[in-house]
């Protein structure tokens, strides 16, 4: 799709509109199948370090990636960069030369008729998965998706989703798009039919909260994260999330999760979906929930990095 704003930027342009966990084989830095065993996703060499699974590549600005860098240097900060095919190679060199601030991540229309084509160029170049998965004309589990997802399977990528309400890129200009067709409940179906894929949902499925938290929940390869408007319409009420991940240190009621960590919250990832100027005020919104949720603190810095970092191999 052509050049792209964050949701929060839209939003406000438009004033309103809109131990161990087996997770299967995750792929190495170049993408190549490590073949089937658990893995322990506990944080990195650098506990504070956060990873942040939702960064778009800004094509409009031709500093993107140097700017992002000095960003990432700064806060410690390893970006999932969601990148559109044009730019694979200028992100692969940049990923190479940057590799602790950089993890490749290729975005790729599922309707396009050569995604396949496409996802395999991204393979080839080591990148580590896909994403942001969105604006797709059939619902996820349609059958001309599956292809996609089978591929991806074989690489053990992660494969992030767009969940829940979708913004419009037009108000005078028909568009095939719906947001029923990204809901939250679609990313069960994709986990259990293809077990190496580490599927993430962005938005947590806003506002079908409960659907996502359930699904991640029964699901060891199902995360989501909470970037979008869900942190400030619910501002006021972020202890309402412990009624959604309700399941904390009730084994009997949940599956493997990293680190065995009892807290229904480290279903949660860290995701910005922010412009660069925007990514901290996300990270304040994040500890806003754990202090308001209690979560506690090996789990805050699970979700802010740790599980990530474990299920990337950083």
């Amino acid at each position: 799709m052509g050049s792209r704003i964050s949701r929060r930027r839209f939003l406000t342009v438009a004033g309103g509109v809109a131990t161990a966990i087996p997770l299967g084989s995750v792929g190495d830095a170049t993408g190549e199948q490590l073949g089937s065993q658990e893995h322990a996703a506990t944080p990195s060499n650098h506990p504070d370090r956060i990873v942040d699974m939702h960064i778009h590549f800004d094509e409009k600005n031709s500093n993107f990636i140097s700017d992002l860098v000095t960003l990432a240097q700064r806060i410690n900060l390893t970006a999932c960069l969601l990148t559109p095919y044009p730019h694979r190679v200028q992100v692969a060199e940049a990923a190479k030369q940057y590799p602790t601030q950089i993890v490749p991540f290729g975005f790729v229309d599922l309707d396009a008729s050569d995604v396949l084509s496409q996802v395999k160029d991204f393979h080839a170049l080591g990148y580590r998965g896909l994403g942001e998965l969105e604006f797709v004309k059939k619902p996820y589990v349609d059958a001309s998706y599956l292809p996609v997802y089978e591929l991806a399977n074989q690489y053990g990528w992660v494969l992030l989703f767009h969940t829940g309400i979708v913004l419009r890129r037009s108000v005078d200009q028909p568009e095939n798009v719906a947001s029923y067709r990204m809901r939250a409940f679609h990313l069960e179906e994709i986990a259990r039919r293809f077990p190496k894929l580490t599927v993430i949902g962005a938005h947590c499925g806003n506002p079908e909260y409960e659907w996502a938290a359930e699904v991640a929940r029964w699901n060891p390869n199902v995360f989501f994260d909470l970037s979008g408007s869900t942190l400030t319409k619910m501002s006021a009420r972020l202890e309402e999330f412990k009624k959604l991940f309700w399941w904390s240190g009730q084994g009997e009621w949940k599956t493997a999760t990293p680190a065995n960590d009892e807290s229904a919250f480290i279903k949660l990832v860290f995701g910005s979906d922010a412009g660069l100027d925007g990514i901290e005020h996300v990270v304040s919104q994040y500890r806003s929930l754990f202090k308001s949720c209690d979560v506690p603190p090996s789990t805050q810095q699970m979700i802010m990095g740790g599980t990530l970092a474990g299920i990337l191999r950083l």
